[in-house]
C-alpha cells in the first residue's frame, strides 16, 4: 500500500516535469512521461490509462512506443512555447552573454527539431471496397 501511494506521488512528479519540460528548453518531456506511466503502471490502472489517453501528453507516450518521432503539431507546439520561453530569457537578460546563450540554445534546438524524426502523416487515401 504504502509502495502504491509513493508511485502514484512519483508518477504526478514526473508528469510534472513532463509538462515544465514542454515549453522548457533544454529539459525533456518524453522520458518524464514514460517514467510517469512506468510508475501509474505499477500503482494505477486509472492514472495510467489517464496518461496514456491522455490527448496531448498521450501521444508522447504512443510515438515514442512505435519509434515514429514526433507530429508535426508536437513539433509546432515544442517550437511555439521555447520561442517564447528564450525570446523571455533573452528580453530579460542584463547581460549581452545572456542573450547570446538564448540565441544559441534557441537555433540549435530548433535545428535538433527540425532534424528529429518525424511521424508520418496520417493517411488519407481510402481504397476502394
Amino acid at each position: 500500500m504504502l509502495r502504491r501511494r509513493l508511485y502514484i506521488i512519483l508518477g504526478f512528479i514526473a508528469v510534472g516535469l513532463g509538462l515544465l519540460g514542454i515549453p522548457t528548453p533544454l529539459l525533456p518531456t518524453t522520458p518524464f512521461l514514460l517514467l510517469a506511466a512506468f510508475f501509474f503502471a505499477r500503482s494505477s490502472q486509472r492514472w495510467h490509462d489517464w496518461l496514456i489517453g491522455h490527448p496531448i501528453l498521450g501521444p508522447y507516450i504512443d510515438a515514442f512506443r512505435r519509434k515514429q518521432g514526433l507530429t508535426r503539431g508536437q513539433k509546432l507546439r515544442i517550437a511555439i512555447f521555447a520561442s517564447m520561453a528564450l525570446l523571455v530569457t533573452g528580453a530579460v537578460s542584463p547581460y549581452w552573454q545572456g542573450r547570446a546563450l538564448a540565441v544559441f540554445i534557441w537555433t540549435t534546438g530548433m535545428v535538433a527539431l527540425y532534424l528529429s524524426r518525424s511521424a508520418p502523416a496520417p493517411s488519407t487515401h481510402h481504397e476502394p471496397r
